[in-house]
């Protein structure tokens, strides 16, 4: 990811897995649309390993059973 922070809104920019492997890179603040509202919006999808997805998993699901506790 070349980019840490949106360049429309400055929030930090975020994986968003859409097919095995590949993510799609979004701003995850709601009033802002990038990179939707880019010409070029497929620059924004990149190659994810399997090591990454699987951590993300695994912190999410560890963050799950804290909750429940």
């Amino acid at each position: 990811m070349s980019e840490k922070s949106c360049p429309q809104c400055g929030e930090e920019l975020k994986k968003c897995l859409i097919q095995q492997n590949y993510s799609l890179i979004i701003c995850p603040n709601e009033g802002c649309c990038y990179p939707f509202n880019e010409r070029e919006a497929i620059d924004n999808i990149v190659y994810t390993k399997d090591a990454e997805i699987l951590n993300a998993a695994k912190r999410r699901l560890e963050e799950e059973e804290q909750q429940k506790r």
